[in-house]
């Protein structure tokens, strides 16, 4: 309550006159030559979650731009190591949730930027955001992005008090985003975000990394004992409400008893595994389900699969949709958030929670022959290569370069 109180009463003047002073603040010295910066990455953990991989990956292309990057997360371990270059420096928080803790990790963080001095902020999803744009109350840096991965951050109560936060915080920032359209307009639509300085900013994947290789579709089948005829369905995603696996297997399960060469594999890892390993048991499809847990080699899950469905109750962007496409998989969807607007087919967007109509859909993809399947996937594939990670990051160097040399126009961005 504090906290919010304290930026409710300054905000407004802080982004008049601290913010915009600082801009041409003589005691800010410039940390690049030429087009390089020093570009500080905020996010609130670094799991295996979409908006961490695609934070990630940013990074790494800043980095190899000839930029100084930085990256902060506020809580959890870091599972990503593998994943991060390493002339990244990588500084975890270990924020609790008692305020202390977060007063404490407002310091240490003020004082990492202090040494740092970022030129760019980037902050990435709900906590982080917030976290920096207090922060940005007591340390005066120059420019802050935030970026929400998702249209739902929270459920019930939680969620109406998190758009009250952005909204109040709203002047600490100078540019949100959101992973799609639908979320920026929701946004705007609770005056969460400002229409002046909100983009649609779609999340990227590595065509390097995800691409068809037949070659390992028999490799995987191999290892689970499944044949070529046996049709695979595959989903991949954190084990959670937001992910909603027990309508898939529910879907599954209903056709199990219409189609005998079927399999269910789900990729992925959270705090409802046991329970939906439980739910897979009542339907009496364990046999037939597998849980793969987390993987490195996802790619490779992908190229054994025939059909990808995601089953998400809610979503931001589905990055997991653009991975399977880009492997040139047929994919079913639920009307999550920004999939539809993220496969582009209508045809195979089914409504979120409907166990039936995805029944229905997964019977359809079932009944095609392998040559229809191909061609839903070509046409998958070509759409894929607007979401390269290449040219979403070099948007994201286009905007940071703008900013610093302060000549960014949000309508530059918008006529995409």
């Amino acid at each position: 309550m504090f906290i919010i109180l304290c930026i409710k009463t300054k905000s407004s003047s802080i982004h008049g006159t601290k913010i915009n002073a600082l801009k041409n603040d003589k005691m800010i010295n410039k940390h690049y030559k030429g087009n390089t910066m020093k570009i500080a990455y905020v996010i609130t953990s670094m799991g295996v979650g979409g908006a961490e991989i695609i934070t990630i990956d940013i990074a790494n292309h800043m980095l190899d731009k000839g930029n100084e990057v930085l990256i902060l997360y506020l809580a959890g371990q870091n599972l990503n190591q593998h994943r991060i270059n390493k002339g990244i420096k990588v500084v975890g928080l270990n924020i609790q949730k008692n305020p202390f803790s977060f007063a404490k990790s407002l310091f240490k963080a003020k004082k990492i930027f202090k040494n740092f001095q970022p030129d760019i902020v980037h902050s990435n999803m709900y906590h982080a955001n917030i976290f920096s744009r207090i922060l940005r109350i007591f340390y005066r840096f120059k420019y802050l992005i935030c970026s929400e991965h998702n249209c739902r951050i929270g459920i019930g109560i939680i969620y109406r008090v998190r758009l009250i936060i952005y909204r109040i915080t709203q002047t600490l920032s100078d540019l949100d985003t959101n992973v799609s359209q639908e979320a920026v307009e929701l946004f705007l639509k609770y005056k969460a975000f400002n229409k002046n300085k909100s983009l649609c900013m779609y999340n990227g994947i590595d065509l390097k990394n995800f691409y068809p290789n037949n070659k390992t579709r028999r490799g995987i089948r191999e290892i689970y004992k499944f044949t070529e005829d046996e049709f695979i369905f595959l989903n991949v995603g954190r084990l959670t409400l937001a992910k909603d696996q027990k309508n898939l297997i529910d879907a599954f399960a209903l056709l199990s008893k219409e189609q005998k060469n079927i399999r269910l594999i789900i990729v992925g890892k959270g705090d409802l595994e046991q329970e939906i390993k439980n739910f897979a048991a009542q339907k009496n499809v364990s046999n037939l389900v597998i849980f793969a847990g987390n993987i490195r080699n996802v790619q490779d899950y992908y190229n054994s699969s025939d059909v990808f469905v995601l089953s998400s109750a809610w979503e931001g962007f589905g990055i997991v949709i653009a991975e399977a496409m880009a492997c040139a998989l047929p994919i079913i969807t639920t009307d999550a958030g920004g999939t539809r607007e993220l496969l582009n087919n209508e045809q195979f967007v089914v409504p979120i929670r409907n166990t039936l109509a995805l029944y229905l859909k997964m019977k359809y993809m079932c009944s095609l022959t392998k040559k229809q399947r191909d061609e839903i996937g070509t046409r998958n594939l070509n759409r894929s290569k607007l979401f390269n990670i290449d040219s979403i990051a070099s948007k994201w160097l286009s905007i940071y370069n703008a900013l610093e040399n302060n000549n960014f126009n949000i309508a530059n961005y918008t006529k995409e």
